[in-house]
């Protein structure tokens, strides 16, 4: 049974467990990521499916989100479906992005699946009323007489009945489709054709994007105490923004990551903490593939920017992925 959390990102379709991107092998850009945003998350699905560096490393786990989706809907949207965005102004208290922000699917999603969705959702008990802004459709799941059955976080299998969550909004663009429970959100999209990026530039400040060629995954979040809540760690709660990419290689991984403070003693105290786990996890490992690849791991500090880089050769995919 598909988990109420994924039920809930995209009308009992989609998932919240598997996020990814554009069609093209490169990387998302600032220009990708509508103004405002505070986070992101996106993996390059295509370049997973079709790499012998993204099989080994994630394909398993995308298959495995897609083929939920399939039984759920009966409806096989993997070869419209090119990847998958999320986003939001504030970081997912409840680990709901639909809640906290959107998700944009890329590709173009044929008539004949869209109706079969709608359909789909119908059957299920959903009441989905049709909408218009800037001269698009777009549609509304609200309250229904239907209910679903699901299994929750510990596997306790539970009835919940459509009216007892938010409405969720959906539309079918061109080339990307959005689902949120943002309204306002939803009409921004359709005011920009439905099509989200392109336009105004995100504050590179607030949110970190840092781009590969060839990125398998993405991601970054502003850390600041208005967004991201309050942080319990002394050193935490003086970040202000952090960003990650895992990237293809030369047929391995490059993983980079960073993150900038506000201030030069609290980056380098944050390299002092994850120097020395690492150092400890190193030891822990030394006789295996992962004790190899900590002992590669490289610190740069730049004033309150810090940045680690991590390469992984191609023989060492395997063992990273047995421990992700």
């Amino acid at each position: 049974m598909m988990k109420w959390n994924r039920i809930q990102v995209l009308s009992v379709l989609l998932m919240t467990g598997l996020v990814c991107v554009i069609a093209q092998a490169a990387s998302l850009n600032r220009t990708d990521i509508p103004a405002g945003s505070n986070w992101y998350v996106h993996v390059n699905l295509e370049l997973i499916q079709n790499s012998e560096v993204g099989r080994k490393l994630m394909l398993e786990t995308v298959d495995e989100a897609l083929d939920d989706i399939q039984r759920e809907m009966d409806i096989d949207i993997r070869q419209e479906i090119q990847g998958i965005t999320v986003f939001g102004v504030k970081l997912p208290v409840h680990g709901d992005p639909a809640k906290e922000g959107a998700v944009i699917l890329h590709g173009s999603i044929s008539t004949e699946t869209q109706a079969a969705l709608l359909s789909k959702l119908e059957s299920k008990g959903a009441e989905v009323s049709t909408l218009n802004s800037a001269g698009l459709a777009y549609y509304m799941v609200g309250d229904g007489d239907g209910s679903i059955t699901y299994s929750d976080k510990d596997g306790q299998v539970k009835t919940e009945n459509w009216g007892h969550h938010e409405n969720l909004y959906f539309a079918f663009g061109a080339s990307q489709t959005m689902i949120t429970q943002n309204e306002e959100m939803m009409q921004n999209f359709l005011d920009a054709g439905a099509y989200l990026g392109g336009f105004e530039v995100i504050d590179t400040e607030a949110l970190l994007v840092l781009e590969a060629d060839r990125a398998l995954l993405q991601g970054g979040a502003n850390t600041a105490g208005e967004i991201g809540g309050n942080w319990d760690s002394s050193v935490l709660k003086n970040v202000d923004a952090v960003g990650l990419v895992i990237a293809e290689d030369f047929g391995g991984l490059q993983i980079r990551a960073q993150l900038t403070a506000n201030s030069p003693d609290v980056a380098m105290s944050v390299r002092n903490i994850v120097e020395g786990l690492v150092a400890l996890k190193a030891l822990d490992e030394s006789e295996g593939v992962m004790g190899e690849i900590l002992r590669q791991v490289r610190f740069e500090n730049d004033g309150s920017v810090l940045r680690v880089n991590v390469p992984i050769a191609a023989d060492q995919i395997e063992a990273v992925r047995d421990h992700l």
